[in-house]
């Protein structure tokens, strides 16, 4: 009798320990199935988007948009953070409503410089020295404006020559060999038991070629104004919103 009591104790005690942990298993799996529909914040394409365009132009533009999508469909390496893609192009098109991925965009360095040209324009290498090239201090990046000295037909005088816009605004993709913003890298000399730290030789000296991001028609006007007259480059203020006006100066009117 002392035996029977034993065991039906015992398989009371095994049935609440079971009871319990499928309590706990059912709460657990409730938990699962709500995180999974917890919405999570990651970047959609609006638009279908070819290849090369810059991030800051996607986010600007508003052709890539946080939107909010429930965690169990997020896919792998989804991008939540606008500021995790900076400085980088598309490498691959996106399509309408897919989500952007971190694989999707590399740095213009890795992808090389066609990335950093849009579709409608092409890039022009053009000669700089230190004082044409703005002391060199211009980055992959920023945007100038290029002025041409020349001789004017429609001055009065032989051998006249003008000074005139020839293009009010111009994105620069490269500088020398350098794709990117990121300053020279710097590297240790041990001198003297001392350590010095000195820029790169060759990184250090300012670039001898830029290269522009412009439409075929102003590419035309670049190749010929450096063929013919003698071409300068201005660097455009970053909170810049209108494109430079330049009247155009002559010796006539250079005073004025």
């Amino acid at each position: 009798m002392r035996t029977k009591a034993i065991i039906i104790v015992i398989a009371l005690a095994l049935a609440g320990v079971a009871t319990a942990l499928a309590v706990n298993y059912i709460n657990s799996a409730r938990s699962e199935v709500a995180a999974s529909s917890e919405p999570i914040e990651v970047l959609v394409a609006q638009e279908d988007i070819p290849r090369g365009a810059a991030a800051e132009e996607l986010i600007a533009g508003g052709m890539i948009t946080l939107e909010e999508v429930p965690q169990r469909y997020v896919a792998a390496d989804a991008i939540s953070s606008e500021r995790a893609i900076e400085g980088q192009v598309l490498n691959t098109p996106l399509s309408k409503g897919e989500q952007v991925t971190v694989a999707r965009f590399s740095l213009p360095s890795a992808a090389g410089l066609a990335y950093s040209v849009p579709a409608d324009q092409v890039a022009i290498a053009i000669p700089v020295d230190e004082v044409r090239g703005i002391s060199g201090m211009v980055r992959p990046g920023d945007r100038v404006a290029v002025f041409v000295t020349i001789e004017s037909p429609d001055e009065a005088e032989d051998d006249a020559k003008v000074t005139r816009l020839l293009i009010a605004e111009a994105k620069v993709v490269a500088m020398g060999t350098a794709l990117t913003a990121e300053p020279p890298q710097q590297q240790d000399e041990e001198e003297g038991g001392g350590a010095l730290v000195t820029e790169n030789r060759e990184e250090a000296r300012a670039p001898s070629v830029m290269t522009l991001a412009v439409p075929p028609s102003d590419a035309e006007k670049l190749i010929f104004s450096e063929e013919e007259g003698s071409v300068w480059v201005v660097l455009l203020p970053a909170t810049a919103e209108a494109a430079p006006a330049a009247p155009g100066r002559s010796l006539q009117t250079l005073f004025e």
